[in-house]
């Protein structure tokens, strides 16, 4: 067994070794665009802004359903498209540069760790069963598998298949970047389409139908977590009846 104090300095050399390569710095960059928007955000609420507590409801869609269902509720909240396309590129970013580093670090490091087999799996095998169909097109692909406008292909997915491409962080974090300001650029676009030709109908009605679509993409989310956890459980029983875990 493992003395609490020896295992708090492993933890905390593991920290440090994070910190000091060029994933933690990405990572810093990353939590200071956090703290950074938050604190806007929080002195809009403090002065109390009229347009604070939707551009907080914007950014809770955006993180908990992602770009597509966030773009609908800044459009049916009446924020102009163009701070749209900025607090939603933004959030994807931060993301982003959240995640990514702490993905290659945890697969560097601990690949057969309860963390990365719990939380990173899932993503790596995301991004593991599109790398054969954009896989040739290197930079390019990154940005293809960014840009679509699907569910499950955004800036995290595309940042990893750029990583186990064996692309440069700067690149592909350049690419992923590019790809996810393109299609939010095509959210709105189609978004402000559809909501035009449906101008009659009542602002209640596409509140609900953003909260039904959010509740779904949870739900489908949840699901698929549930599923991605049962596999992990299975494939460390597997190693370890094997004596390789």
């Amino acid at each position: 067994m493992v003395e609490p104090q020896k295992n708090w300095v492993y933890r905390r050399s593991v920290l440090v070794r994070f910190l000091r390569s060029e994933n933690g710095r990405i990572f810093v960059i990353g939590c200071l665009l956090l703290i950074g928007g938050i604190s806007i955000l929080g002195v809009m609420a403090y002065y109390r802004h009229p347009a604070w507590h939707h551009i907080f409801t914007m950014a809770a869609a955006h993180m908990a359903a992602g770009k597509g269902v966030s773009v609908v509720q800044g459009l049916a909240l009446g924020l102009h498209p163009i701070v749209i396309l900025m607090l939603a590129t933004i959030s994807d970013v931060i993301l982003m540069l959240l995640v990514y580093p702490v993905f290659v670090f945890s697969y560097e490091n601990f690949f057969e760790s309860r963390l990365f087999q719990k939380h990173m799996r899932p993503m790596f095998e995301s991004a593991q069963k599109r790398i054969d169909r954009i896989g040739r097109f290197k930079l390019l692909g990154v940005f293809i598998i960014v840009w679509l406008p699907l569910w499950m292909t955004g800036v995290i997915v595309g940042s990893i298949i750029g990583y186990l491409l064996g692309l440069r962080a700067r690149e592909t974090l350049s690419a992923a970047g590019l790809g996810t300001f393109t299609s939010i650029l095509l959210w709105l676009f189609f978004s402000n389409q559809i909501l035009s030709a449906a101008g009659w109908v009542d602002d209640k009605i596409v509140g609900f139908i953003v909260f039904a679509l959010v509740a779904v993409l949870l739900v489908v989310r949840h699901i698929r977590r549930r599923r991605a956890a049962i596999l992990a459980n299975g494939f460390r029983r597997k190693r370890s009846g094997s004596g390789l875990y």
